[in-house]
């Protein structure tokens, strides 16, 4: 029953994802993806509200699979790479953020880059 919870969460987050990123790409005229560096922000900033109110509070795991796990994680994965990183440096595994920030960030940057260039082999054969 719990999976509900993190399924209808998501399909909201991803739902707000995709209006917020188009709202503010439409309002604002630059060549710069603005929307998904406020998504990101917005999803960074809302996972840390909140896993410290569930913390402190000990609410009930079904609105943490709903927000966190369901709705952040609909919304940007960004958010959950970023608590992870920022958890490691409260708990002194300053090493452990180090190499987190940098697998993320190189080989997710890699890993567009691979699937950019399997697509092209796999159209021109």
């Amino acid at each position: 029953m719990h999976y509900l919870y993190i399924v209808i969460g998501g399909g909201i987050g991803a739902l707000s994802r995709y209006f917020s990123s188009q709202f503010i790409n439409s309002s604002i005229n630059i060549k710069f993806p603005l929307g998904v560096l406020f998504v990101n922000c917005i999803g960074a900033l809302l996972i840390g509200f909140l896993t410290t109110i569930f913390d402190l509070f000990s609410m009930n795991v079904k609105w943490r699979l709903f927000l966190i796990t369901g709705f952040l994680g609909g919304y940007t994965t960004f958010s959950t790479y970023s608590l992870e990183t920022v958890q490691y440096f409260i708990n002194g595994a300053v090493k452990h953020a180090l190499v987190n920030i940098l697998l993320n960030n190189i080989l997710c940057l890699l890993f567009v880059l691979l699937g950019m260039w399997l697509s092209k082999i796999i159209i021109t054969k």
